[in-house]
């Protein structure tokens, strides 16, 4: 009975806890006059309602209601000397809230009813400030809430009203923390009296995303070809199909990485970059065009490259609420016109891509990291881990990783940083061991290190796999699950199924008793590109799968190569070639096997 005793006591503790936020949120509802589901809904908006234990955002935002201290973010990376990304144009709402209050900005910082009440007491602030009432219709309040956002443009700042209103029409749940669904027609019209600006700009992104067109540098440096930071291209008119879009953190601010890419030869670019202070994006190169920001030419040719503001660690920092939603939006977008799979052989990090020789593959980059939530980043696509995907083979299984069942400290699991041990919450992964047992080594991968283990470095991605990404069951040895990982058998601890969700889809296995070579592209012969003058160029396998092994099918492709050049864009620089190719789920990363090697069922 004492088990059971305790997980009443625990789940009486949760439900404690739950009810507390709720009645917070009503009594600082109650306190300075603001309808309770809206002052929710901001929260839900800014925060998920997570307090992050008193650590800011990258925007510089505290608390569950994200009271902004912009000098608060402006410390530096002890591991690259950069500042942690603020825009300085950002109000201060949390010395503001300290004055509308009377609390303290400590208080307001690290207190969730203080915080809630901080939240509320702008909000109402915001209302007088547009001559209106303190009154209880919800649909009076949406010039209030877009100065909630401190957005300075119009789009911007609709951009977020809409989320907040679009969260009471719908709900939400979390935790025990409940807004009940309610029919809602705001008065849009109030957001003429907040007098905000507008951005002008052709753009190609979905309505009412805050979106600007910032070209990306575009010229030549020499007379001898030396040219960037990307190539104009017409894709898929040009045959160049657009499979991947490819999400990127900065490590670097906004305007930093802004400049970077429109300013300087940087050789380096993105098709888009999300801001984390407002949600706001910079179109910086057209989708038709391909950017130079995967580290991989195969994957850069058929891909969209989005960087969003941050860092993949730095100390307790967190990627903000409305950089997920602008982010979202406009992959849904993207998603729907280029018919790209809302799945993680697709929509991937910079952290899946391979590298196209083994040399390659110790030098790709790992963002953006640990603490990306590609859980909730999926959930605003529209797509749950948890429910099965496709139909086929059933004994694959999708991971998805508990908060209590994953990363402990019980199990002395940890997660560093040039050995400084980082916070195990929110971390978006499993660790994968060479036998069923947490004494064991963590798995290494040859073309990353020397070593034979793995370590718990955030930027071996060797030893993890990743949310939403799948893999094939081997077998159950107690609470610990086997998969087929690059080339190796991996263990990684799944009491009762706690970190995984079963899943349905195809299979490739090998065909006949030889390892077969596995790629970082789906490149042509290298005959064929030595037909059509491409030199240095050659597909080299960068590991093999051995007969009996199975992963997870990603998709079928003709292979090809964007033979490039500077101010063209004809198709004929797509060069086609007639092999076939099939994607896998391979380790962390992607792969590529030729089909004629494989059975796909």
């Amino acid at each position: 009975m004492l088990g059971l005793a305790i997980i009443f006591l625990t789940i009486s503790a949760n439900a404690a806890s739950a009810n507390s936020l709720q009645q917070e949120f009503q009594q600082a509802a109650k306190k300075y006059h603001v309808p309770v589901k809206v002052l929710m809904s901001v929260s839900y908006n800014e925060t998920l309602w997570e307090s992050h234990n008193g650590k800011p955002s990258v925007a510089g935002g505290y608390g569950i209601m994200h009271l902004t201290d912009v000098s608060a973010s402006a410390v530096t990376s002890s591991k690259n000397g950069l500042k942690v990304a603020a825009k300085t144009t950002a109000s201060q709402t949390l010395k503001k809230a300290a004055a509308l209050t009377g609390k303290s900005v400590k208080t307001l910082k690290t207190d969730t009813k203080a915080n809630i009440e901080g939240g509320a007491a702008l909000l109402a602030f915001y209302q007088k400030q547009l001559g209106k009432s303190l009154t209880s219709d919800v649909n009076s309040w949406y010039g209030a809430v877009e100065k909630y956002s401190q957005d300075g443009t119009k789009q911007a700042a609709a951009f977020f009203a809409n989320h907040v209103y679009k969260t009471i029409k719908s709900g939400a749940s979390k935790s025990g923390t409940i807004i009940t669904a309610q029919k809602v027609s705001p008065l849009k019209d109030q957001s003429e009296d907040a007098q905000l600006q507008s951005t002008p700009g052709a753009t190609d992104g979905p309505d009412g995303l805050p979106i600007e067109w910032i070209p990306a540098l575009y010229k030549e440096f020499d007379n001898k070809g030396d040219y960037g930071n990307y190539d104009i291209a017409n894709r898929p008119s040009d045959g160049l199909k657009i499979d991947y879009i490819v999400i990127h953190n900065t490590e670097t601010t906004f305007d930093e990485a802004i400049n970077l890419f429109s300013t300087t030869a940087s050789y380096t670019s993105a098709n888009y970059v999300v801001s984390s202070v407002q949600g706001t994006v910079a179109e910086m190169v057209q989708p038709q065009n391909v950017a130079w920001h995967a580290g991989n030419w195969y994957i850069n040719s058929h891909s969209i490259g989005i960087e969003h503001e941050g860092y993949a660690a730095v100390g307790g920092y967190w990627y903000t609420e409305a950089m997920y939603q602008s982010s979202a939006d406009l992959v849904k977008y993207l998603a729907a016109k280029y018919n790209i799979p809302l799945n993680r052989q697709h929509i991937i990090g910079h952290d899946n891509v391979p590298g196209l020789t083994p040399a390659s593959q110790k030098t790709m980059h790992w963002d953006p990291g640990t603490y990306w939530d590609w859980n909730h980043y999926f959930d605003l696509l529209g797509v749950n881990f948890k429910d099965s995907q496709g139909a086929g083979e059933s004994n694959i299984i999708t991971i998805t990783p508990d908060a209590n069942h994953n990363l402990t400290a019980d199990s002395g699991q940890k997660v560093t940083d040039a050995g400084v041990t980082l916070p195990l919450k929110g971390s978006n992964f499993v660790y994968l061991y060479k036998q069923p047992s947490f004494s064991s080594d963590l798995i290494a991968d040859k073309d990353f290190t020397t070593a034979d283990s793995g370590t718990t470095e955030k930027d071996d991605w060797t030893d993890k796999a990743v949310e939403g990404q799948q893999f094939y069951k081997i077998g159950q040895s107690g609470d610990w699950t086997e998969i087929d990982y690059g080339g190796q058998n991996a263990w990684f601890y799944n009491p009762d199924n706690a970190n995984t969700t079963g899943a349905t889809g195809k299979v490739v296995t090998p065909i006949g008793s030889k390892a077969i070579s596995v790629y970082g592209s789906a490149y042509p012969s290298q005959s064929l590109l030595k037909k059509n003058k491409v030199t240095g160029i050659k597909p080299s396998p960068i590991y093999t799968m051995q007969p009996g092994q199975h992963y997870v099918f990603g998709g079928e492709v003709t292979s090809d190569y964007f033979n490039s050049h500077f101010d063209s864009n004809r198709a004929k620089n797509v060069i086609k070639g007639t092999d076939k190719y099939v994607q896998i789920q391979f380790n962390h990363r992607i792969a590529f096997v030729k089909a004629a090697d494989v059975t796909v069922k």
